[in-house]
């Protein structure tokens, strides 16, 4: 007579928890309802940026820093941000850059296009603690004003509009690995970061740099500190006001910081003091 089979209890749970598995990892792949890209203007902000609005006054799912605002401008809507206590306008967002260009400089305002197509830089570009890095596609760009003579590094910029009123030369220089020594006399020194591409597209500094400005500069970013394992369980940070930092994961939020911690808590469940 054949003997009966007793399958091991654990054994008659391990479809349930392989199911439960399942379910939690497919939980965490799709993105928060408060993380979906969402379109300012013609430009898509996604993650880790987020646009301010009213509810981002409670919560937000992105970087702290990151927010845009998305203002009416002329005949248009135009996405922007403000990096230390200078604004920016966002041209576009993409999986690991985006493009900005400074709002002193930039032809990007809707309407009719502007007369004067020649902006004069007014501050360097402060990231302050930002995680967020210039790219490899960048070069800076140094101008002085009101000079006496242009040093012998620089090109003397002839458009009238880079001068102020009563001030003298104004000068730019590519800043490569050329070391710019103290020969000159000027009463102002700024300097600013364009994609490099476009000095090649309009090479002529000393008339093209109303061209050139406008186009802007690219932006890196990389993990904010207290994100890791948020997002390496396919979570998105956020901010809540009296919470923190939190984690927005597919089924909600978690404050603990992680979206598969329920996984960790289901084996301990099932197989107790036994694995």
């Amino acid at each position: 007579m054949t003997g009966l089979f007793y399958p091991h209890p654990h054994s008659l749970l391990l479809p349930i928890f392989f199911i439960a598995l399942h379910a939690a990892a497919q939980s965490s792949n799709p993105i928060s309802p408060h993380c979906l890209p969402r379109y300012c203007g013609d430009v898509l902000i996604s993650y880790p940026f987020w646009i301010i609005d009213t509810e981002s006054t409670t919560q937000y799912c992105g970087y702290e820093g990151f927010g845009i605002n998305c203002p009416a401008i002329g005949d248009g809507i135009l996405p922007e941000i403000t990096l230390g206590g200078d604004l920016y306008y966002v041209r576009w967002i993409n999986q690991d850059s985006i493009l900005l260009s400074d709002s002193n400089v930039s032809l990007a305002v809707p309407g009719p296009p502007k007369p004067n197509h020649c902006p004069r830089v007014r501050h360097g570009i402060n990231l302050q603690t930002l995680p967020l890095n210039f790219t490899t596609s960048n070069t800076n760009l140094s101008f002085h004003f009101n000079c006496t003579r242009c040093p012998s590094f620089a090109t003397e910029i002839q458009m009238p509009c880079f001068f102020e009123r009563n001030e003298r030369k104004a000068c730019v220089h590519v800043m490569n690995t050329i070391t710019e020594e103290a020969e000159y006399s000027c009463t102002e020194k700024v300097v600013t970061t364009v994609v490099h591409a476009h000095i090649n597209e309009f090479p002529n500094l000393s008339m093209q740099l109303g061209d050139i400005l406008p186009k802007g500069f690219e932006l890196e970013w990389s993990r904010m500190d207290g994100c890791e394992k948020c997002e390496e369980s396919d979570g998105r940070c956020g901010w809540h006001n009296t919470t923190g930092l939190i984690c927005f994961c597919s089924d909600g939020m978690n404050s603990r910081g992680e979206c598969k911690v329920i996984v960790c808590l289901l084996i301990s469940t099932v197989f107790g003091d036994h694995i």
